[in-house]
């Protein structure tokens, strides 16, 4: 996790600003509404967009691989590594802060306090037992193992989420099983195909997973698997013979109605 020094600095250097270029809103706005996020240049966790091996753990959370995005152009850039890769996120913070940057002032404590709050957040829906986030004497981890008397525990997609959701949920299940359906019939693959890797790639990318998604990440889910489709052989020659690789999701919901 980033200290919050590291944080402080950060959020100074931003001059409270997305790093996105054009992009002018706030990381917190005045009154408090955190509408930005921290984000990793080289991702935290193995999978992850731009994630370097060679990394430790210090450099990993430090200041040089820390960028301060929107929630918005945040997704953005973790769907598309390719295109956003670590030189060009770095290009884009070294460009803001010499537009934006400013000595650190007493109150980016309470700002750096704020983001890395919303950085460990959980949020928990009916909640019928006991959850402690960082209280005092309880113990910490990045895993939690769940006893219970039933054999699986089942997280329930809140309103508002993509799982809640029939229409949105159908169109990502389609998508998934397009690419499934295109992958894993390349011959000229090296290795084996896994059919649950690209549910993984989206909660890695996302950070949950993808029922789990508010209904505002579902057009940025949507281009992501648009664009893993796209990308595979068989969508290629397709395309190539002027045959679409997948319905929009416009068609695929009118099609449904059929």
């Amino acid at each position: 996790m980033p200290t919050e020094k590291t944080i402080k600095r950060l959020f100074a250097l931003s001059g409270n600003c997305c790093a996105f270029p054009g992009c002018s809103l706030p990381i917190v706005e005045s009154a408090g509404t955190i509408t930005g996020e921290i984000c990793h240049i080289r991702a935290r966790n193995e999978g992850g967009p731009r994630f370097d091996r060679a990394q430790t753990d210090e450099t990993r959370h430090g200041f040089d691989n820390l960028i301060l995005l929107c929630r918005h152009h945040h997704r953005i850039v973790n769907a598309d590594p390719e295109a956003y890769s670590a030189e060009a996120l770095e290009e884009l913070k070294r460009i803001r802060e010499e537009e934006m940057g400013r000595p650190e002032q007493s109150t980016d404590s309470f700002f750096a306090k704020i983001l890395l709050g919303d950085l460990r957040r959980i949020e928990v829906n009916y909640n019928s037992g006991n959850v402690i986030v960082d209280s005092p004497g309880v113990i910490l981890a990045d895993t939690v193992n769940v006893k219970t008397t039933r054999k699986a525990v089942t997280i329930q997609p809140a309103a508002g989420t993509i799982g809640a959701d029939q229409g949105a949920s159908r169109y990502i299940q389609y998508l998934i099983s397009r690419y499934n359906d295109f992958a894993s019939a390349d011959k000229t693959r090296s290795t084996k195909f896994s059919y649950g890797v690209i549910s993984k790639n989206i909660e890695t990318n996302f950070s949950a997973p993808w029922k789990l998604l508010s209904m505002s990440d579902f057009p940025a889910v949507c281009a992501y698997l648009q664009q893993r489709i796209s990308k595979t052989r068989i969508a290629k020659s397709n395309f190539a013979k002027g045959t679409k690789a997948f319905s929009s999701f416009q068609e695929f919901s009118q099609s449904a109605k059929r």
